[in-house]
């Protein structure tokens, strides 16, 4: 396999294509509320792989380093459903590039910051909520995002969008538990109990098929519920008359991310009012 250094857009092209039809949701990162204050620091890595089967130079990859950070701000008061409801803001943040002295190189469209103030009880730390009913978004009662180097703008969407383009996490109805107890791992931030868990999403109409799978290890000695996850993005096509059976993979999406710090003096970037 050849590695090839793509342009940084090509990381916003390719996985935007795959996930065109993808829903809606924010589950897949947020699994507990920590205080206000709180903070934690994700590392790892991103990879795309294009398979290029008759091109003589091969197939072509790329790989990026990635940090995501959760934070935990202020709460207010606000109406949702009709009624008042305790609300807290959480800004995320993830930053794709590569490294240099001072940091990560996020070139044009590699940092991302969502600020967005969420109703409380609509973080359940699971894919269904207490009536069994599937918890696949997270609404915004008001937020603001910046991507790359662009203005900051409202979200106008009325929920929390963050996969593809902030994290590969997605909502996975069918997550299972790989193991019956948690055990002791240990992450950059330290050793802490997690139990891994494994889910897969899969989208497809005519021409593509994309399907999600991660392993996920979560954890109450974290914030915000996650110690470390890998997430693999399979993409495949074919032509619209042809059969289902006919799909031929083009391409993969690997990311590998685990907690490195958290604290309890988080600061928003976004100043918004």
């Amino acid at each position: 396999m050849k590695t090839t250094m793509l342009p940084m857009p090509i990381l916003v092209v390719v996985v935007s294509l795959s996930a065109a039809a993808q829903p809606a949701h924010a589950q897949g990162l947020l699994w507990k509320l920590p205080p206000e204050g709180t903070w934690v620091r994700y590392e790892g890595t991103y990879g795309e792989i294009e398979l290029r089967p008759d091109n003589p130079e091969g197939d072509s990859s790329v790989e990026w380093i990635r940090h995501l950070t959760l934070k935990s701000l202020g709460t207010e008061m606000a109406e949702w459903e009709g009624e008042q409801t305790v609300c807290r803001w959480i800004e995320i943040e993830s930053i794709t590039g590569v490294s240099s002295e001072q940091g990560i190189d996020a070139g044009p469209v590699g940092a991302r910051i969502i600020k967005a103030l969420v109703p409380e009880q609509r973080i359940v730390g699971s894919p269904v909520d207490a009536d069994r009913i599937p918890v696949s978004f997270v609404p915004v009662i008001k937020g603001y995002r910046k991507f790359g180097d662009g203005e900051v703008v409202p979200i106008e969407t009325g929920v929390l969008r963050v996969y593809p383009l902030m994290t590969l996490l997605a909502y996975y109805q069918d997550l299972e538990a790989a193991a019956d107890d948690a055990e002791p791992i240990s992450v950059p931030s330290g050793t802490v109990n997690a139990r891994r868990y494994t889910g897969t999403l899969t989208m497809e109409n005519a021409l593509r098929r994309s399907t999600n799978q991660a392993d996920i290890w979560r954890s109450p000695d974290v914030p915000f519920g996650l110690a470390q996850w890998t997430a693999k993005l399979s993409r495949e096509e074919k032509l619209s008359y042809e059969p289902r059976s006919e799909f031929q993979p083009i391409g993969e999406v690997n990311v590998e991310m685990s907690a490195h710090e958290s604290g309890t003096d988080a600061e928003s970037r976004l100043n918004v009012p």
